[in-house]
């Protein structure tokens, strides 16, 4: 994601770019919100330091702005960053239509393609998953929505004692079995963005 910006950047101030070719817009600026940490000089939490990066970026942006989000909510809980990462993407959709690179591990953010099929496509990172389900990640990027998650296999690779791997993943399908996706839909009276060229891509990371 830094890259990203990184070469936008450079593009815009006449530099070379570490491509054989590359096609880029026109862009006035170029907001970026990765990582966070908490500011106890100033009583801020992780999340309310990402929630003020947030602010400023759907305040200042323009349609001709190049947004970056990676892991928009991950600093509270699950269903509220969830909530907060779908309702983020679809204001940025709607309100502002600016080129956007999303970054998530929330499944539920990545339906909203199916209601912005003009405005949005879907990639993952591909992997290589063995009969002993070992987990190689092959660092390049595939069309789609991530089919399932592999943080326990990660967690494997971490070495993380097997009794607590076991023990998660009994969690994790009972977790599953409860939840269910938010669904997609539209709030009356809305209408969707007018661009007709992929406007925002979600990266989905397991």
């Amino acid at each position: 994601m830094r890259q990203v910006a990184l070469i936008v950047i450079m593009a815009h101030i006449g530099s070379y770019v570490p491509a054989d070719a590359a096609a880029i817009s026109l862009i006035d600026g170029v907001y970026v919100r990765m990582g966070a940490e908490d500011d106890i000089t100033r009583w801020r939490s992780t999340f309310f330091s990402e929630m003020l990066e947030t602010t400023e970026i759907l305040d200042k942006s323009t349609s001709h702005s190049l947004v970056i989000l990676d892991e928009l909510g991950r600093g509270t809980a699950t269903h509220d960053g969830t909530a907060i990462a779908w309702a983020t993407l679809r204001h940025i959709i709607e309100e502002k239509e600016c080129l956007t690179l999303f970054v998530t591990h929330y499944p539920p953010v990545t339906q909203l393609q199916s209601l912005y099929p003009d405005n949005i496509v879907n990639y993952h990172t591909a992997f290589d998953v063995n009969h002993e389900e070992v987990v190689t990640f092959l660092y390049s990027l595939q069309p789609g929505a991530a089919e399932k998650s592999y943080g326990l296999n990660v967690a494997r690779l971490a070495k993380i004692p097997e009794q607590v791997i076991n023990r998660a993943r009994e969690k994790a399908m009972e977790l599953q079995n409860a939840m269910k996706a938010p669904p997609v839909h539209t709030d009356a009276g809305s209408t969707p963005a007018r661009a007709t060229f992929p406007q925002a891509a979600v990266l989905h990371e397991r």
